[in-house]
């Protein structure tokens, strides 16, 4: 039976197709010019009573002819010049001074080189202020890029990119990146047809070594350019910036567990600021989803020992420490046969650990530092991700020991930053204003005083009605369950959350591949998954919607939400494949 149902996301007004062509569970064809709310809902009564996997399909055409809309009067907003000859838009945030950001020019992060760490820190306020301004104006991402201002800062001081490459993982964190290489005269056009991309893009600079918008792509992705260079005897760096969400994405330990193998000299950063790209505890789900969150979060008793972690990690990666343990290995090599040998080895890695964690309680470094220390990585952290003396001197040791050989493996450096940092509002918002609307600082207007108008009808999104259909199924079957890959807002899935609890409602994170098996294991076991999900993240687990569901049969009804164009977030994220990856699959 084939069951892919487009339908309106942002709102239930028409769109048109060139024909009608596709068959939905109920009875008759849908027409192009509408599907109104009762039909949505018959539909998705449909979908929770027939016995095969289905999809349906969530298309917004009138959501992206009001981006172009809006797009156009910012291209048309009027510019004002600043310290740069370059003519730069106005944002809606005061105006101030930034005479270091202006010194770096068109040129890039060359200027950071010969900056005091004083001045780096002012110039990481400069750029704070320019991301705040800029995305008052394009609206999208703005917490994450927040919060790694300072790191940001430091890499671009401390590793000569674009030679050195960074490999952001997403990339939605990447404004600040933009503002420092070269594009800061164009950052206004963010997310708008002809500017720049909201993500990193290589077609846009070469300090975007690698594009993405995807999670978990970005330790593969340096692992790759490492050993590319070490085949061809080049000298850099490599260094992949992944969030605490990103890493919970198979793809990262996979990536992770050959790095170790190869011993490739590449850093990892993990950007630990407590949540994933959307946080994943909402309504009375109050923890981070997931094992890996849990044993990232610590406390608030661990947190507020970040400053002796600090000094423990500037030894730690210190020349003199190195060169003490490599001595120490060298010797036990030669004094003890080969089991006892590892044992010492297995004594420097426990000490660490120990330091860390008893004496110190810090933010219980040794329990997390076991864990990538087992995949070949030495671990340095947790350390302030704010500190700009800290991170400035943690990534030159580590620069230079992968340089002259000190250090032979891959290394992992666990940073604790605050999303939304530096603005407050964003510091107290539950999601730390993840993304926001353009204007989102601007209060709005208090009308005058007068009669009564009567409220215009407003259609609710059709995520909204979906969410809500399915709940007042659920509350009839109670072998209903949703599942959901880190999107329970944009899905909808949040709303079945609230009746129905944790007990029915599937948070796994961002893995899209386990989302699809486990709801194809649910199915199996009897139960009648709904598995909701962004039409461009399902592209991730095609495999197993075709292994583990199709080719066995198995009821899994999928929600694709964003289906179509998504206008201003880009290629990455458009939904423009699914109808043709899912109609050709057996069984769909």
């Amino acid at each position: 039976m084939m069951a892919l149902v487009p339908v309106g996301h942002a709102s239930e007004e028409a769109f048109v197709l060139p024909r009608p062509r596709i068959v939905p569970c109920i009875t008759r064809e849908l027409q192009p010019a509408s599907l109104h709310a009762a039909e949505f809902t018959a539909t998705t009564h449909s979908l929770a009573a027939v016995g095969t996997s289905v999809s349906l399909a969530l298309v917004s055409a009138a959501a992206v002819q009001a981006r172009r809309r809006r797009s156009a009067r910012k291209a048309n907003a009027a510019t004002v010049t600043m310290g740069v000859e370059s003519k730069i838009q106005k944002g809606y945030f005061p105006p101030r001074p930034t005479p270091l950001l202006d010194s770096l020019g068109p040129d890039g992060p060359q200027g950071l080189r010969s900056m005091t760490v004083g001045q780096l820190k002012d110039v990481a306020e400069e750029v704070r202020w320019q991301v705040l301004d800029a995305v008052s104006v394009s609206g999208g991402h703005l917490g994450a890029g927040l919060g790694v201002v300072d790191l940001t800062v430091a890499l671009h001081a401390v590793y000569d990119t674009p030679r050195d490459e960074l490999c952001w993982d997403v990339a939605h964190q990447c404004q600040p990146h933009k503002v420092l290489t070269g594009r800061r005269d164009r950052i206004y056009t963010l997310r708008q047809g002809g500017g720049l991309s909201g993500f990193a893009k290589r077609s846009e600079s070469e300090y975007d070594a690698f594009g993405a918008g995807h999670s978990s792509t970005s330790i593969s992705a340096a692992v790759g350019f490492q050993t590319a260079r070490d085949r061809q005897g080049k000298p850099g760096h490599s260094v992949a910036i992944i969030g605490d969400g990103a890493i919970t994405g198979g793809m990262a330990w996979e990536a992770m567990n050959h790095a170790g193998g190869l011993k490739s000299k590449v850093l990892v950063i993990l950007n630990d600021n407590g949540q994933v790209s959307l946080p994943t505890f909402y309504n009375s789900v109050e923890t981070p989803v997931g094992a890996l969150s849990e044993t990232l979060a610590g406390t608030q008793a661990e947190t507020r020992g970040l400053g002796i972690q600090d000094n423990i990690a500037r030894i730690e990666t210190s020349n003199v420490y190195q060169q003490a343990r490599q001595m120490a290995k060298q010797a036990s090599k030669s004094l003890f046969p080969g089991v006892l040998s590892n044992a010492a080895a297995k004594l420097d890695e426990y000490s660490r650990d120990f330091v860390k964690t008893v004496p110190f309680r810090g933010s219980g470094a040794g329990s997390k530092g076991e864990l990538f220390e087992q995949l070949g990585f030495y671990y340095v952290g947790p350390i302030d991700g704010h500190n700009m003396e800290t991170l400035v001197e943690v990534l030159r040791n580590i620069k230079q020991q992968h340089e002259d050989g000190t250090l032979q493996k891959p290394v992992f450096l666990h940073i604790k930053t605050q999303k939304g940092k530096g603005y407050l509002p964003a510091q107290n918002a539950r999601d730390k204003l993840h993304a926001v609307a353009p204007k989102f600082n601007v209060p709005k207007p208090t009308l005058p005083p007068g009669p009564p108008k009567e409220p215009k009808p407003v259609r609710p999104p059709l995520t909204k009605v979906f969410a809500e259909s399915l709940v007042r199924e659920a509350e009839v079957d109670e072998k209903i369950v949703a599942i959901t890959a880190a999107m329970p807002g944009g899905t909808g899935i949040s709303i079945f959350e609230k009746r129905f609890g944790p007990q029915r409602t599937f948070d796994v994170g961002i893995a899209e591949q386990h989302a699809v098996t486990f709801a194809a294991g649910l199915a199996a076991g009897g139960l009648k998954p709904f598995c909701a999900i962004y039409s461009t993240f399902l592209q991730r687990g095609y495999d197993q919607l075709v292994h583990d569901v199709a080719l066995q049969k198995l009821p899994v009804r999928f929600v694709l939400d964003r289906a179509g164009l998504v206008g201003a977030d880009g290629a990455t994220h458009g939904g423009t494949f699914d109808l043709s990856f899912m109609a050709c699959v057996p069984n769909m």
